[in-house]
């Protein structure tokens, strides 16, 4: 096996689960290193593994997305990784956004207990709750609390009557049921939101400022990322058995559904995840659970719960739909990968 370099990228940024403002400078520090097969020529990989380094390098999905680091797996480890291009690896840390809203779901939900959560905390995690912020203003500043960041001076969340009941993709869910649990928290330092986050998951993600945004501030690396979907499907969370209750329509043009970046067909939203599908021969199946980050990252786990996988990469200047083309690479990807032949 081959390990990965000795540095990863710090970024020094402010996040949002949809955007960003101002960024500081990054730092390099030294790497966990991570093991995870990899070919170094045609000669050492797999049928399958070309076909997956082909597609990464060739379809048509991928070639627009610039450098990214890809992965598959079991709840055994990795099977196979790759970075495209130079700079990012396993251990290259970036903002995950909108992937953080399943860290958070499956924390809050190990932490109360499924059987424990009332109709009012189902709502804020598949996002039908009627809570939405009112401003995409940065969680970023040091020393903020989860509760400011809930406030005036940053996302400004208010309730919303009328958009009770109805799937409404955004932040403010999640920050409120977060200002009623850890509303003390900072980003950083003692009893910072990640020391919570990381005890009830058995994760190792890094701490930021921005993790007070807890539906979209969070960063870490595909590593740091695969010891929360390894967990996941060997059925170490609450949430790891609740993967498709709560769930409710969230595609456009979908029942009771008021806002949704989805646009990839029909999908579902459960607790704190998309729920996505394939329709064939007229019926609707599960076919995986993702949370796709709006600069690029984008995690996956498969319905049969024994497959996970990871495309890790961050744009942010000039972002547009990133998580979305990032799904539609992975998966090509994936495809090639499990058939053993290249994907347009």
């Amino acid at each position: 096996m081959k390990r990965y370099g000795r540095t990863y990228l710090i970024w020094a940024c402010g996040l949002l689960a949809l955007g960003s403002i101002g960024c500081g400078s990054m730092e390099e520090v030294p790497a966990p290193t991570s093991d995870v097969p990899q070919g170094t020529s045609r000669a050492a990989l797999t049928v399958n593994e070309q076909a997956a380094l082909d597609t990464a390098n060739t379809s048509a999905s991928c070639q627009p997305l610039g450098n990214f680091y890809w992965e598959i797996g079991t709840g055994a480890g990795p099977l196979y990784g790759f970075p495209r291009g130079s700079g990012v690896s396993a251990t290259t840390v970036m903002p995950i956004a909108s992937a953080s809203k399943w860290l958070y779901a499956g924390a809050y939900v190990q932490s109360k207990g499924y059987a424990n959560l009332g109709p009012d905390e189902k709502k804020r995690l598949n996002f039908t709750s009627g809570f939405i912020d009112e401003s995409t203003t940065l969680c970023g500043d040091a020393g903020t609390t989860v509760s400011e960041c809930y406030g005036p001076a940053y996302k400004n969340v208010s309730y919303r009557l009328l958009q009770n009941g109805r799937f409404f993709y955004n932040g403010g869910h999640m920050q409120k049921l977060a200002l009623d649990d850890i509303g003390a928290r900072k980003g950083t330092g003692v009893a910072s939101v990640m020391d919570w986050l990381n005890a009830w998951l058995g994760t190792p993600l890094p701490e930021s400022d921005s993790d007070v945004a807890v539906a979209g501030g969070f960063s870490g690396s595909a590593a740091h990322y695969r010891t929360f979907l390894m967990k996941l499907i060997n059925n170490q969370y609450e949430l790891s058995s609740k993967l498709t209750v709560d769930a409710v329509p969230s595609w456009q043009g979908g029942p009771n559904v008021s806002s949704t970046p989805w646009t990839a067909g029909q999908a579902y939203y459960g607790l704190g995840h998309w729920i996505e599908g394939e329709t064939v021969n007229g019926v609707w199946t599960v076919t995986g659970h993702s949370s796709a980050g709006a600069f690029g990252f984008y995690p996956w786990v498969n319905a049969a719960k024994d497959r996970y996988m990871l495309l890790a990469r961050s744009r942010q200047l000039g972002a547009n739909e990133e998580g979305e083309k990032s799904r539609a690479c992975a998966q090509t990807i994936r495809k090639a990968y499990e058939l053993g032949v290249p994907q347009p």
